[in-house]
């Protein structure tokens, strides 16, 4: 028996870049859709909470909380796609899957859609979702 050998090339490619939402649809299953299309994240913060020192002289930040949100866009979207992907709006239960397989719970805003149809009968979709809390480190 004789076996020939080729070179064989592989060009690896880092994992998908993108935001990785699943959530609990109508139907009881758990879709998932990587949102590949351009994101703003977005970080606003709220005023420090403060304490003062027992003597009354100086004021001290304890905190400072802030609120990441993120607007994920789908673009070029079958009806049967768009569909889909709006049971996002209002399921009970949403997650972005990070790349190492956790799941961590983030919130779409409400009346934060906008959905643009195309002449030809494609669709987008942008949503903006709400991370968790970051955790601010106190003193």
């Amino acid at each position: 028996m004789q076996y020939l050998a080729q070179p064989l090339l592989l060009q690896l490619q880092p994992a998908c870049a993108g935001t990785y939402l699943r959530w609990l649809s109508p139907l009881g299953t758990w879709p998932g859709w990587l949102f590949t299309g351009d994101s703003d994240p977005k970080t606003e913060t709220t005023d420090a909470t403060d304490i003062s020192t027992a003597d009354a002289r100086a004021t001290v930040a304890v905190r400072r909380a802030a609120t990441d949100t993120l607007v994920v866009r789908a673009g070029d979207l079958s009806t049967a796609q768009h569909q889909a992907l709006t049971t996002l709006l209002d399921s009970p239960q949403v997650y972005q899957q990070l790349a190492d397989g956790r799941r961590i719970p983030v919130l779409v805003l409400a009346n934060s859609s906008a959905s643009r149809t195309s002449s030809e009968g494609r669709h987008e979709l942008e949503l903006t979702i709400k991370l968790p809390t970051r955790n601010a480190l106190t003193h």
